[in-house]
């Protein structure tokens, strides 16, 4: 069995959906600085301590100096974070980066604008009128002001991303060395507003190299630019040049480089601090928002009898008092979260989710950038590690099978896999990565076989385990979940409803939420699949001329891509009728959502194609075949039949859209296309080879070329076999993803009374 101090197959700090640990350490030190800070000014330093040593004052000089990294280097993590989110349309990222920060924004000052009227002489900024809290709502941010510049960075962000990045940061350089200067009027913290757009900028932009920095740092680079940002602190204080044009600025540039190394030296050390700095800085959200009225409680509390305090306990507190108060001022703000979280507060750290009738939701995760490598490299690496973790699962045929589809069909059986489907291999290897950078527990939503697989993962790698699943979950999946020994919570039937309640859950346990598809070790992982499949069939003899795959979320596809790069072998994605997703995005140009039509195949029914998924499969993927109920039941009944193989409909239907790419190519040259509004209206279906390309979902006359099915209408005969000789095919490769299926789905597949079923069944991840 697998054991938590396993090594990474690919890195050794990586975290969920493209975070780093290192990242995580930097911005939970942050906050700490920002806590600490708030401290010493606003309460420590209030204090008459009445000592003979310039102690207070120390801790004030201290502070100063670290003015220069906190919010330079918390926004650039930040930067980093949401350098996907900015490539992505504005209707999907302007909700959760733009109008989710504003939401937070707003709520939580007026929040803060009634506790702080509590306790009047805490020094903050605070509304006094309604004049005030305008200002505050629009031009003057109060001291929630990171926010607030999160939401106007982003704006500039997405709005300038055809700029030239070496301008645009040099212009953004120069707004900070303006107001560092104070040469610009800035009330409130619009100072700080201005000086920090460049270092986020430089995050978004310069995501490649700062990740590449972290990954390469060492401890002889550590001691380098701790010397360097102690002389620039030390020649810009002996100067006094804090306010010279440009200095601050340059500063905070090695400030920002100091910070990353340090993160990413302690990342590797994996001790008990730097874990507990990685869990802070996955929850500083909550800590950012509710200390500061802690703190003024606290100030209130305690400033009159700390100053009534003599002899020993008083000289120990004003050395240690700053880290006394910091500590405490962090367990009550992560105490009030839980608690309001308990309540059911939870909007009031994440902004309630809208439900759009078109099928698209706030993205669920940040996924790498392109500088993420995601190639066939990654594949055969993944497979190496995931060797002797997974099942290696046989490869099957059928001459009956060949013999209909006039060529021969090899198939993947990943039904007889580890948790009954290919998606334990993304878990493994994804869960895997998240045991070895010290997580203690992964949280997942799906309705069935990605929560299954994660499930067992986590057990192999000791982690805690809780998936989220729609209240009418197949019971098979539900109960395997519970005997891998995860905890199953239920919520609503919707994706939307699912992955809210999965949010909630990963932030008050500090875990990470391990996407289904949208997260590159679950697309290597996966790819694996397809790579064995590739490879045994070399070794058999019969090399493989196209590879078809069911496309869900995408992961799968986008691993066979990767699996079938730099080899002549064709990518087929399969979707059900009314869940083509894929198809409507390479039509696009962009991940396109829909509103996910009843089907049998329900691990098929995500609204929308993943990002990332879609990155890789967007210019390597073949085509779209698109199948309807009565194929996939049809090859559900071959493959029982004459191979005695039990798969789920979603893996049966990749041998569905196998026949049905076999018979439209088979007929490809027999006679010309009639109607081409085939692809989009399938009661216009007269030719079998109508709508051939997977743009014709959109465009009809995009349909040009023969090898893409995607209408599941559109083939006169659906099984029909290709005349001999006339495939341009002769080995296709396909994948059966999974077998996890009840009994009485079983029992209504084989009798063909299956016309209700799709009705009953829930949405999948």
């Amino acid at each position: 069995m697998t054991t938590r101090t396993e090594q990474p197959p690919v890195g050794a700090t990586s975290t969920a959906a493209g975070r780093e640990t290192w990242a995580d350490v930097a911005k939970g030190a942050c906050i700490v600085l920002v806590v600490l800070w708030h401290v010493v000014v606003k309460d420590y330093l209030r204090i008459d301590w009445r000592a003979g040593v310039p102690v207070p004052g120390a801790w004030g000089l201290l502070g100063e100096q670290l003015l220069p990294l906190r919010m330079p280097l918390f926004f650039t993590i930040s930067g980093i974070f949401a350098a996907n989110a900015v490539n992505r349309p504005w209707r999907a990222a302007a909700r959760s980066r733009v109008a989710g920060n504003l939401y937070l924004y707003a709520a939580w000052l007026l929040i803060h604008t009634a506790l702080l009227a509590l306790v009047p002489g805490f020094p903050t900024d605070r509304a006094t009128s309604p004049g005030d809290l305008l200002a505050q709502l629009t031009v003057t941010p109060s001291n929630l002001w990171y926010l607030y510049a999160l939401a106007l960075y982003f704006v500039v962000a997405r709005a300038s991303r055809r700029v030239r990045p070496a301008v645009l940061l040099a212009l953004a350089g120069a707004l900070s060395a303006v107001a560092a200067a104070g040469l610009l009027d800035t009330p409130g913290n619009r100072g700080g507003v201005y000086q920090n757009l460049v270092f986020f900028l430089a995050g978004v932009h310069l995501r490649p190299y700062l990740t590449g920095w972290a990954a390469t740092a060492t401890r002889r680079r550590l001691v380098g630019v701790s010397a360097a940002y102690v002389a620039a602190l030390a020649a810009m204080g002996l100067a006094g040049a804090e306010r010279w044009f440009g200095v601050w600025p340059a500063v905070s540039v090695v400030a920002v480089a100091f910070g990353l190394t340090v993160a990413a030296v302690a990342a590797r050390r994996r001790g008990a601090s730097t874990t507990a700095l990685a869990a802070l800085g996955r929850r500083t959200l909550p800590v950012y928002v509710i200390h500061m009225p802690v703190l003024a409680l606290l100030h209130r509390l305690l400033a009159g009898p700390v100053t009534d305090l003599h002899g020993p306990v008083r000289a120990v507190l004003v050395a240690g008092y700053p880290v006394l108060l910091t500590v405490l001022v962090l367990a009550l703000s992560l105490a009030v979260h839980r608690g309001l979280l308990a309540a059911g507060a939870g909007w009031l750290f994440t902004p309630p989710s809208r439900h759009n009738l078109e099928g698209e939701t706030m993205s669920r995760t940040d996924p790498p950038t392109p500088a993420v490598r995601l190639d066939r490299a990654r594949v055969q690496e993944a497979a190496r590690w995931l060797s002797g973790r997974v099942v290696r699962t046989p490869l099957l045929n059928s001459p009956a099978i060949d013999r209909l589809a006039g060529v021969r069909i090899l198939l993947k059986a990943e039904n007889l896999q580890a948790g009954g489907s290919y998606k334990m291999r993304g878990a493994m290897l994804a869960v895997g990565r998240l045991a070895a950078a010290g997580h203690g527990g992964v949280v997942a939503q799906s309705t069935g076989n990605h929560a299954v697989a994660v499930a067992l993962a986590a057990r192999r790698h000791g982690l805690a385990a809780t998936v989220v699943l729609p209240v009418d979950a197949a019971p098979t999946k539900v109960a395997r979940a519970r005997t891998a020994g995860a905890e199953v919570v239920f919520a609503g039937t919707s994706l939307e409803e699912r992955l809210a309640a999965a949010r909630r859950i990963a932030g008050a346990h500090g875990h990470p939420l391990l996407d289904a598809y949208d997260h590159p070790d679950v697309i290597a992982g996966q790819g694996t699949a397809s790579l064995e499949l590739i490879e045994e069939a070399e070794r058999a003899g019969t090399p493989l001329d196209a590879l078809v795959v069911p496309v869900g979320g995408g992961g799968g596809v986008a691993g066979a891509c990767l699996a079938a790069a730099g080899t002549p072998i064709e990518v087929y994605g399969v979707e059900p009728v009314g869940c083509d997703s894929l198809a409507r995005s390479l039509a696009a140009g962009r991940p396109t959502p829909v509103a996910p039509a009843p089907t049998i195949a329900d691990g098929l029914r995500p609204a929308c194609v993943g990002e990332l998924p879609f990155a890789v499969a967007r210019d390597a993927v073949r085509g779209v075949v698109r199948v309807d109920d009565d194929q996939i039941a049809e090859a559900f009944q071959l493959l029982l039949m004459e191979l005695k193989v039990l798969a789920e409909p979603s893996g049966a239907a990749g041998l569905a859209g196998a026949l049905r790419l076999a018979a439209d190519l088979g007929a490809a040259d027999l006679r010309p296309a009639v109607d081409p509004r085939a692809a989009v209206d399938p009661r216009a279906a007269v030719d079998p080879r109508a709508a051939v390309d997977p743009r014709a979902a959109v465009d009809p006359r995009a349909a040009v070329d023969p090898r893409a099915a995607v209408d599941p209408r559109a083939a006169a005969g659906r099984f029909g076999a290709a005349p001999p000789g006339r495939e341009r095919y002769r080995t296709v490769g396909v994948v059966l993803t999974g077998g996890n299926v009840d009994k009485e789905l079983v029992a209504r597949l084989a009798a063909r009374q299956f016309a209700d079923l799709a009705a009953r069944e829930g949405v999948a991840a």
